[in-house]
Order: structure tokens, then C-alpha cells, then sequence
């Protein structure tokens, strides 16, 4: 997948918004391959360019078309991974996203982030179950599944405050 992105990859690396056109495009295709793409150029620039992006993630977040939404959320993974304190603004704007594609993202996004951090992903969780959102329940239910085995007890009072 990266060698199919590296031009778009370079360029973004020796500046963002040259490429953020093209990687917008791909995020945006009804081909699920290309859409992968996009999110594959994010993350790759985001180990150089970490803050630009997110930035342009914040704005992508609040974008009409689901795809782009997504692309927020995926491109984001290895900024996820390392820092997702950082990554904060723009799971509040998809909290509470009604796309099942946004939504099924931002849940692997917080499984993700629990491998390594699963006081991040717990507290989250529990500010936003007395949203009493259905799509952020979603979200939170299946954000927290990898994480049900090691901390089961705190999951499941998580869980039991959203009544299910």
C-alpha cells in the first residue's frame, strides 16, 4: 500500500498542503483500496509533519462526506498510538457520528490506542457515556471489546452506566 502512495508520501512530507488535495481525493473514492490509500499517506506524513496533520484532521472531522470523516480517524492511527491525548479534537467531533463507517473507525481507533493505553481509552469512554448518544454508545462499546478481558470489571461498570 505505501509504495502505491510514496509520491504522494514525499510530497506530503516536504509540505502537507501540496498533497492534501490528492490525498482528499483518494479518502473520498467510492474505491475502498484508494480510501486506504489516503489513510496510509496520512499516517506515513504524520510521523514527519505529526501536528500539520492533525490540524487538517480537526477539519476533515467536520467534513459532510462520511469517506473524508473516516479518513480523519484512520489517518490518525500511529499519531493514536504514540500520543492520543493529541488526537483528542477529533474524536469529540466524531463521537457522536451516525456514519456505521465513522463509527466502526473511531471504535478500532480506541482499541488501538488500549493495546497500549487503556486508562486513555477508559476514562474517555466514561466522559462520553452520560452523553447518552447512541451513536457515541456504539462507539464506546466497541472501542472498549479488546479490553474487556484485562479490565473487565471497570469495562463493565462502563458498560452498565450506558444501561446496557
Amino acid at each position: 500500500m505505501i509504495d502505491d502512495v510514496r509520491e504522494i508520501i514525499e510530497k506530503g512530507i516536504h509540505s502537507l498542503s501540496d498533497a492534501l488535495l490528492e490525498i482528499r481525493k483518494l479518502a473520498s473514492n467510492e474505491n475502498w483500496k484508494k480510501r486506504e490509500d489516503a489513510a496510509t499517506a496520512l499516517v506515513e506524513i504524520s510521523k514527519k509533519k505529526e501536528d500539520e496533520v492533525i490540524r487538517e484532521m480537526i477539519i476533515w472531522a467536520g467534513n459532510k462526506e462520511p469517506n473524508i470523516r473516516r479518513a480523519a480517524s484512520e489517518g490518525l492511527r500511529g499519531v493514536a498510538r504514540r500520543s492520543p491525548e493529541k488526537i483528542l479534537p477529533v474524536l469529540e467531533k466524531l463521537k457522536t457520528n451516525d456514519s456505521l463507517y465513522v463509527k466502526k473507525s473511531v471504535a478500532a481507533l480506541l482499541r488501538a490506542i488500549s493495546k497500549r493505553n487503556s486508562d486513555f481509552v477508559l476514562n474517555l469512554c466514561r466522559k462520553w457515556v452520560p452523553i447518552k448518544n447512541p451513536n457515541t454508545n456504539w462507539i464506546v462499546k466497541n472501542g472498549l471489546r479488546k479490553i474487556v478481558e484485562s479490565r473487565s470489571e471497570e469495562v463493565k461498570e462502563t458498560l452498565n452506566l450506558m444501561g446496557k
